[in-house]
């Protein structure tokens, strides 16, 4: 590992994207009929979302967006980079009132201002995610992350709507919500029912809160068999407050745990990762094909592990599906200069000049670098 990071310093910046704002959707209303109210919801988009045409993307609802929106679009950002995660269409919905829209249930205190997960749960599915869908090159794949009453709205949507929603992150969840109703939900997941893949956490919190995490926890434990994969993490170190930032990486790298095919210093040929993730969308139940930072983390890597053909093999394959990247060209123009393919190397540095100037690329130095040398 360390001379593969070593013989890459050069290279490496190019592995690197940075979560581009769409410009004209960055943040945007909807008007809910559903919920007879505006919803402000704002879309980062991957970089390599412009180097095709027709490659699709999973799709992360983050709840309560108007504060959470930055760090995980920011943590999905990095981990995709290294291919940990696949890259995602990250979408912040704001929530007008956590109240009514993240409780599944009525209580008498707060009658007539709670019990509205279900409308919730039908504007999100059948208002929002489909003019996502009209607007962008979504793949039909959603997770969701929430936190505190958020998360309980998360908790909410694993138990009951995994033909929906693959993918679930509940941080510091409010399971003491009616006294704790929503845990009575727990013994359906040994119904027959999709698979999906379920992140659940809680920080060193008292009360309540520990308690519910606690009976979630015993309940799961006791389940015989269930087609949803879980996780539970406690971080004793954190509070309520700071929880949503370690809660959402560990849950993300839970929930596509598996994805990265070359996690350590071995590497892959593209027929050997190809058959990787065929049996990958086989056991993890969901089919994502090899992403941009795919080709390029384990096109770099194979190059720099002494496996040239195979990363020159694995990089080509790449252009072909993000026939616009910078970053994949210029990775190609490296790994076929490290082969002594001084013409085609050119070849590939000069698209990479050529898309790096049309996306005013922030690698453009680097690139001309590469280029001149070449030259």
């Amino acid at each position: 590992m360390i001379r593969f990071f070593a013989a890459a310093i050069g290279a490496l910046v190019f592995v690197f994207s940075n979560v581009a704002l769409a410009d004209d959707k960055a943040s945007f209303q909807v008007d809910s009929e559903r919920l007879d109210e505006s919803v402000t919801i704002r879309v980062a988009l991957p970089e390599s979302y412009l180097h095709s045409t027709d490659f699709a993307y999973p799709v992360l609802l983050v709840m309560d967006g108007s504060t959470q929106f930055e760090h995980i679009a920011g943590n999905v950002n990095f981990l995709s980079t290294f291919a940990e995660i696949p890259e995602m269409i990250v979408v912040g919905v704001s929530a007008n009132n956590r109240l009514k829209n993240f409780t599944h249930t009525e209580i008498e205190q707060f009658a007539g201002r709670s019990g509205g997960a279900g409308r919730y749960t039908e504007f999100l599915l059948n208002e929002l995610l489909p003019q996502l869908r009209d607007e962008y090159r979504v793949a039909p794949y959603t997770a969701v992350t929430g936190h505190s009453l958020s998360g309980l709205y998360t908790t909410y949507l694993a138990l009951h709507h995994a033909d929906e929603i693959q993918a679930v992150i509940s941080v510091s969840p409010s399971l003491w919500w009616d006294d704790f109703a929503i845990l009575s939900h727990v013994e359906q997941l040994q119904d027959e029912r999709p698979a999906s893949r379920w992140f659940a956490s809680m920080a060193s919190e008292p009360g309540e809160m520990a308690e519910g995490f606690a009976r979630l926890t015993q309940q799961l434990d006791s389940l015989p068999t269930s087609d949803t994969e879980w996780e539970l993490h406690q971080f004793p170190d954190e509070t309520h407050d700071t929880t949503p930032l370690i809660g959402n990486v560990t849950g993300l790298r839970s929930i596509f745990n598996g994805f990265n095919a070359v996690p350590e210093i071995e590497v892959k040929s593209l027929p050997d990762l190809q058959r990787y993730y065929q049996q990958h969308a086989v056991t993890s139940g969901y089919n994502l094909p090899m992403g941009h930072q795919q080709y390029n983390v384990y096109g770099l890597k194979a190059a720099y592990e002494g496996q040239l053909p195979w990363g020159i093999a694995i990089l080509q394959a790449g252009v072909e599906i993000f026939p616009r990247s910078e970053i994949l060209w210029d990775s190609l123009a490296t790994a076929l200069r490290m082969n002594d393919q001084i013409p085609a190397a050119l070849e590939a540095s000069n698209k990479a000049v050529e898309f790096a100037r049309a996306h005013d690329s922030k690698y453009l130095s680097e690139i001309l670098l590469q280029n001149e040398a070449l030259n």
